[in-house]
């Protein structure tokens, strides 16, 4: 990289104050070639004479001149092809300038800054540094290649269409989450042809299901494989709303899928809003059914096509995806990054994803994990692949989980995974060796866990619920309740199905540390093992726990009668007299009201039961909200009724 006193710098500002004052600067940093022009008419002509055509390096460039001002010169230098980089300097708004910068880098210049004036010494230092005489003009972008639909089909019909597959980063753990898949045409004579080649003209004949169910079916196998090698991830499918139409739809993606070996969870269907929906009930109800059956719905391209506002109130999504025409530069753009900004905390808000896409430098990176972004994918991360380079990348990537999980000292935590179902506990022992665990042990059965109890002590014990023999509540409860050789804070996570209401009420009245929900998604499992290991305890006397129902109903192998799930399991605190006092009575009524649950605290009362949307009971009147059954509700957030908790605030 060259330094500063190296470079051959232009100067155009048609005031003569500021243009010597940027020639006193750019001396004291060391240049000794500075070209001064007064206009950008006067510029071009520097530009283009002998001698000085392939010398200059860099040009500072003001906007407001007279003749030529600074954005006709930027276009002339633009059509010039000369590898000339850029530093706009101005006096007007902000705004203004980041978008004549965005109009530079269309120019295809290498722009290496905008400077408000007055111009400081620093900034302009901290520009100049920036310059890489490698960095090549951006060539022109060479017209799309055009093909007949009939050419289309037949590729399609000759299976020349192949997807690849682009990484999705979770930005918290820096581990590959999933992949969006990208459709390619491997044609025989033009090499990789990109989608803006036949995406369209299917679109507009009503073909694009060919390719669609093309994709969904060689993805799903892909994905198949990566699960049988241990690494759970989703693929990210696209969607077309001209599909939607078509009232069997849902129905046609699920069997595809299923027909693949993979469960609906693990495939996400991304909407893009380049298109209208033109018969929103049918396609309403392809979405919804989409929903019901497991997938994951993500809306693409955030804020660039129809009514985006509207469509995230009218479909259940639970991904929105931040079209890379925000994200690209945001970090130095101020209005971008409140745009970006703004959808990431209005996505949280909504209890959706944030995705980001566009992702290119360090830079961005850093920039959106400090906002707050759930995940990211770009360049930054990796190109799209096809599948064998992508399977070789998913066993090659490092991820920042080890290092994170060892800086907190929990990589050496003593794990027992217990599930009787091969398959699902080898997954969870490679998804925690993955996030850098090393000590874990596997049982298949409760049993055989407890004997493990006997010369073992574990930090953590993850646990199926439905399981042959002794079920993962009666196995908890021993633990609890002082019946096994098990300290009595162990961590607890149980593995259960939310569609078992029972289930979760007698969890949580033994004050587990977590639910995970099958099917197994890494992301998710990382967040819930170090949140539970890092919780504060908070149990009661063992003899506490003895009451909590365990003979549930609806597991294999349990024949015990049916619970009323009006019973529930939940935590009792005993009988609870009236005040004798009144004043004291009417103070405490003052004292009460109905919270969200983000605003719980310990320490407060609760003064009604709690109830899943089903009518099961998690806690009743009068217990006093640890950190513990706050995380649990927050947890079950989505089973709970909307209107709140009604707690007292202790004085």
């Amino acid at each position: 990289m060259m330094k500063i006193s190296e470079l051959n710098v232009l100067i155009v500002e048609d005031d003569d104050f500021q243009r010597q004052t940027l020639s006193n600067m750019l001396r004291s940093l060391g240049v000794t070639s500075i070209f001064p022009a007064d206009n950008g008419r006067h510029a071009l002509e520097i530009i283009r004479s002998e001698g000085a055509s392939n010398s200059i390096d860099v040009a500072l460039c003001d906007l407001n001149m007279p003749e030529m001002d600074g954005m006709e010169f930027l276009r002339h230098l633009g059509h010039e092809g000369r590898n000339i980089a850029v530093i706009i300097t101005s006096a007007l708004d902000g705004k203004l300038l980041a978008s004549v910068a965005r109009m530079t880098k269309m120019y295809g210049i290498q722009l290496l800054g905008a400077i408000e004036k007055p111009i400081l010494l620093t900034h302009l230092k901290e520009m100049l540094l920036k310059y890489d005489h490698s960095i090549k003009k951006e060539p022109q972008r060479v017209p799309s290649m055009s093909f007949t639909l009939e050419e289309i089909l037949h590729g399609i019909r000759e299976n020349q269409f192949v997807p690849f597959f682009q990484p999705k980063v979770d930005v918290k753990t820096g581990r590959i989450v999933g992949s969006e898949v990208l459709a390619r045409w491997n044609h025989p004579t033009h090499g990789v042809v990109g989608p803006n080649a036949f995406i369209s003209p299917l679109e507009k004949s009503g073909n694009i299901d060919d390719l669609t169910f093309m994709m969904l079916e060689r993805s799903a196998a892909e994905c198949r494989l990566l699960h049988n090698n241990g690494h759970l991830l989703t693929v990210s499918v696209n969607l077309s709303l001209v599909s939607l139409n078509d009232p069997a739809l849902a129905d046609r993606i699920t069997q595809t899928v299923r027909r693949a070996g993979i469960e609906p969870q693990y495939v996400v269907l991304e909407i893009t809003e380049s298109s209208a929906m033109t018969d929103m009930a049918s396609a309403l109800e392809n979405l919804a059914r989409l929903c019901m059956n497991g997938f994951s719905l993500s809306i693409d391209d955030y804020g660039t096509g129809y009514s985006s506002l509207q469509q995230l109130t009218r479909i259940a999504f639970s991904e929105l995806k931040i079209d890379q025409s925000f994200v690209k530069d945001f970090a130095d753009n101020d209005a971008l990054r409140i745009v970006v900004e703004s959808s990431i905390d209005m996505a949280h808000k909504l209890r959706v994803k944030s995705v980001a896409e566009g992702v290119e430098t360090q830079q961005d990176w850093e920039a959106l994990k400090g906002i707050g972004c759930d995940t990211v994918q770009g360049y930054f991360i990796a190109k799209p692949m096809d599948a064998r380079a992508f399977h070789d990348f998913v066993a090659n990537y490092k991820t920042a989980s080890s290092s994170l999980l060892s800086a907190q000292g929990q990589s050496k935590k003593n794990i027992l995974v217990v599930d009787d179902d091969d398959f699902t506990r080898k997954i969870l022992v490679r998804v925690l060796q993955d996030f850098g665990f090393d000590k874990i042990t596997g049982a298949d059965s409760a049993r055989s866990a407890i004997r493990l109890l006997e010369s073992n002590t574990f930090d953590l014990i993850i646990t199926d619920v439905d399981m042959q023999g002794m079920n993962g509540i009666e196995f908890v409860q021993l633990i609890r309740s002082g019946k096994a050789n098990a300290k009595h804070d162990t961590r607890i996570v149980v593995v259960t199905s939310f569609s078992q209401p029972e289930v979760i009420g007698s969890a949580f009245a033994l004050d587990i540390n977590g639910f995970l929900v099958k099917p197994i998604i890494p992301a998710v499992v990382y967040e819930k093992i170090t949140h539970a290991l890092s919780e504060r305890p908070h149990f009661r006397a063992p003899v506490a726990y003895d009451a909590v129902r365990t003979d549930l109903k609806g597991l294999s192998g349990s024949d015990h009668r049916p619970v009323n799930s009006h019973d529930g399991a939940a935590i009792i605190i005993g009988d609870h007299k009236a005040a004798d006092n009144k004043v004291r009575a009417r103070r405490e009524s003052l004292m009460q009201h109905h919270l969200s649950l983000h605003r719980l605290r310990p320490g407060m009362t609760l003064k009604e039961n709690v109830h899943l949307k089903d009518g099961t009971l998690i806690l009743s009147a009068g217990h006093i909200l640890s950190e513990l059954s706050i995380n649990r509700l927050n947890d079950l957030k989505a089973l709970l009724p909307a209107i709140g908790i009604k707690v007292q605030e202790n004085p």
